[in-house]
């Protein structure tokens, strides 16, 4: 049993970006847009004024000291009322968040399950299950003190058992979304009903950012101790923590919640919760429009405008470090040459993208960190600039010449259900066939998209995801063997940089790392990126509490994809 003698939680400096637009763009995402992190599921999409320039960000809160322990008998009597249908962009897997990836569960599971902590929409660190955690001054340890108020949907006390038991078995699981993000866990002792320590092998400075994102709801143990947690039959009737309970699914419909009358927080407010599956973006809007839904998390670019003119709607936005990139298939033979993908990006007009694909709506990105997290972003690393007549000599001499207006064909994958990207493809196949390559354009379902990327089929694959909270997410995007790292690519510099980075306890420390990374990620090429995305979540006025609106105060209490302080007024 650890028994570490403890400081301050701001001895681990994990900055809290100030965010960006789907929360992980949409997830809310993939956001909850597809794949933890990869794209962005809509649910999550952060709303709000967008900063008119990014800043640096704030270093965690000092949670020991801001958040009260709680007095044991204190639930927050509940006054319920009424139903908000929320637009859910595709059929989940399952209601159990933690063995794969599925972002179409991810804001149903938020609703449902606690974590620990939790980020808000400007991206500060906010309790959740712990009301207070500390570090340890060799940077090895975190206790974290737990709300006893907490109970699960069946009445079983929330306890460290439950901590240990999820956070453990994440890391033990390679497939588990979050287990190399949280993979600096070496166990959990629990030395009190209501106190989790956990133990590091090593410092990391990112741990409780992303203990505080995706794939990381505290699960019951005693529901899924001893069992195969991919096959419990609890994945498909979860019993959570949450402010709402479990109450129904109906394929292809809707998922239906209802009120957690015991929850420990405050909150709820709704009777009921119900998530609409509406994969077509444009049923989704006719949907709002016609009354049929509440919320959607992210309006197309096209029609931004005229529902912000609209009487009736609330329209937020904001803008996310969540770019669309797109990366190299290392194990083609031409693509494992650096001057055929120097040329390639060469050939990438990003201004035409934002304009033609976006309306105009986001920011151009030519580096390899997004700079809406300014501290670590690496301005001058950055891609080739748009140049078609150097890539063209790149190519002739990198051994491709054209043979007519040809040189060589390239598959380029991409998902469904999301027109931006669908639109930038389209530019892109026009952008490249000026320097002699013909890009087919491959349109896939969320998860045969990933089974076919990562089993090498694609040249090209282009993607998004929100690459917060912190910079070692870039450790899953191009690190060795990293979850979302399709591109089979491996640099043990990129590895060794990242690694030390983690391990740095103060953002001063930790830049010239990171910097280094984005450096050599920039004479590498594994990725390109092409435009951080604005979101745009769109709601109808009677809501409040709307956690990813900045205007709202409950933007700032809840966490990513929380509906716990909604309300409908009137």
């Amino acid at each position: 049993m650890s028994n570490p003698s403890r400081t301050s939680v701001s001895t681990i400096t994990m900055p809290s970006p100030a965010m960006s637009r789907r929360s992980m763009l949409r997830a809310g995402g993939l956001t909850a847009a597809a794949i933890a992190g990869m794209s962005f599921p809509k649910a999550m999409r952060a709303q709000g004024t967008p900063e008119a320039s990014p800043s640096a960000s704030p270093a965690a809160s000092p949670v020991a000291a801001s958040w009260p322990m709680p007095t044991v008998g204190q639930v927050p009597a509940k006054t319920l009322s009424g139903t908000a249908i929320i637009v859910n962009d595709g059929e989940p897997k399952s209601f159990q968040p933690n063995f794969q990836t599925d972002d179409y569960s991810f804001a149903i599971c938020s609703n449902i399950y606690n974590t620990l902590t939790s980020l808000d929409n400007s991206y500060n660190i906010i309790p959740e299950l712990a009301t207070a955690y500390e570090t340890s001054e060799d940077g090895l340890s975190i206790t974290f003190s737990l709300n006893e108020l907490a109970s699960w949907h069946d009445g079983t006390p929330v306890t460290s058992l439950d901590v240990k038991y999820t956070l453990e078995k994440i890391v033990s699981e390679p497939t588990a979304t979050a287990s190399g993000l949280i993979g600096a866990i070496k166990s959990v002792d629990t030395p009190e009903p209501y106190k989790a320590v956990v133990n590091l092998h090593q410092p990391s400075a990112s741990l409780i950012g992303f203990l505080s994102w995706y794939g990381v709801f505290i699960l019951p143990a005693h529901i899924y101790d001893g069992t195969d947690w991919s096959t419990n039959p609890a994945n498909m009737q979860p019993i959570g923590s949450g402010p709402f309970k479990f109450s129904e699914y109906k394929a292809g419909e809707a998922v239906t919640l209802v009120a957690n009358e015991t929850y420990f927080g405050e909150g709820p407010f709704l009777e009921e919760l119900k998530f609409a599956i509406i994969p077509d973006p444009n049923t989704q809007l006719q949907s709002l429009q016609n009354g049929e839904v509440d919320y959607l998390g992210g309006l197309p670019s096209t029609q931004v405008a005229t529902m912000q003119a609209t009487p009736g709607f609330k329209v937020a936005e904001k803008i996310y470090p969540s770019p669309i990139y797109f990366g190299f298939n290392f194990k083609r033979e031409n693509l494992a040459k650096a001057d055929v993908r120097k040329a390639i990006a060469m050939a990438v007009n990003r201004d035409q993208i934002l304009e033609t694909a976006l309306n105009g709506l986001g920011t151009t990105s030519d580096r390899f960190y997004p700079s809406v997290i300014e501290w670590a972003s690496n301005p001058d690393a950055v891609a080739p600039a748009f140049d078609v007549d150097g890539a063209n000599a790149l190519l002739d001499s990198a051994g491709y010449p054209k043979n007519g207006d040809s040189r060589f064909g390239l598959k380029m994958y991409f998902f469904t259900g999301w027109p931006e990207v669908a639109d930038t493809c389209t530019i892109l196949k026009e952008q490249l066939a000026a320097v002699g390559i013909d890009l087919e354009l491959v349109s896939l379902e969320i998860g045969a998209w990933q089974e076919q990327v990562m089993a090498g089929d694609s040249d090209l694959a282009i993607l998004g995801g929100f690459q917060g909270p912190d910079p070692a997410n870039l450790q899953s995007r191009v690190g060795t063997g990293g979850t979302l790292n399709f591109w089979f690519y491996s640099n043990t510099d990129v590895d060794e940089q990242l690694k030390e980075g983690d391990a740095a306890t103060s953002q001063e420390a930790r830049i010239p790392f990171y910097f280094k990374a984005q450096e050599i990620l920039a004479q590498d090429l594994p990725i390109i990126q092409l435009v951080l995305q604005t979101n745009f979540p769109a709601y109808v006025d009677t809501l409040s509490g709307i956690w990813n609106d900045a205007n709202d105060p409950a933007s700032s209490k809840v966490g990513l994809n929380r509906f716990t302080l909604t309300k409908i007024e009137g």
